[in-house]
């Protein structure tokens, strides 16, 4: 994800409570970019501070609430450049799982970045997880595809009937069930080269 410049703005006070104890930041606009990446069950941050400025250290601040932030790295030492852009990447190894993921960047005296976020879940080893299982009107197959590669769905019944197929390019497919009848369903996860990535089995009731 990607966070947008706004362009020639005034500083912005926010308010970010950190371990229970209030702390005045100033959202600034010296960042170009900040992005998110994962790979491998950890988050890449990306950042490009713009020419012309600098800041006096930099510490990356985590939370799974929009509220309570805690540090989890810092680069000291001055960053930026007075005559060119300067990017940084730092890696989050241990990422709370299962949950949404919010990062702050505090550069120095200059404020903060503004808040990127991003979820990463533990497929265990099976490879997949379903929200929710058993599964109402709705529910959720997720299963990793970083690269954003093309997958095919396919559900079954427990008698062999084909119900339901689907495409998604994320990491992560849909399946409307409420027309579906209660009962134990298979489905498989496969790849551009019909080559089966996960498969497993959902539960329907009404």
């Amino acid at each position: 994800m990607k966070i947008e410049k706004r362009g020639v703005v005034a500083l912005i006070f926010l308010l970010i409570f950190q371990t229970g104890t209030a702390l005045i930041a100033q959202e600034t606009a010296i960042l170009d970019s900040f992005t998110l990446n994962k790979n491998d069950g950890k988050i890449y941050l990306n950042w490009v501070i713009r020419s012309g400025s600098t800041c006096d250290g930099t510490k990356i601040l985590r939370s799974t609430d929009q509220v309570h932030f805690e540090e989890i790295g810092e680069i000291l030492g001055i960053c930026g450049s007075a005559s060119f852009p300067v990017g940084y990447e730092f890696v989050d190894e241990n990422p709370v799982k299962n949950q949404r993921n919010y990062y702050l960047l505090e550069l120095g005296r200059s404020g903060t970045s503004e808040i990127a976020s991003i979820e990463i879940l533990d497929l265990h080893d099976k490879g997949y997880q379903i929200r929710p299982n058993p599964a109402n009107t709705q529910t959720t197959i997720y299963f990793d595809n970083d690269k954003q590669e093309k997958h095919l769905l396919v559900l079954y019944h427990l008698d062999g009937v084909l119900v339901h197929t689907s495409v998604t390019f994320g990491s992560f497919v849909d399946i409307y069930t409420a027309n579906l009848p209660v009962g134990l369903y298979f489905f498989t996860i496969s790849g551009i080269e019909n080559s089966t990535i996960v498969k497993g089995k959902v539960v329907i009731r009404h």
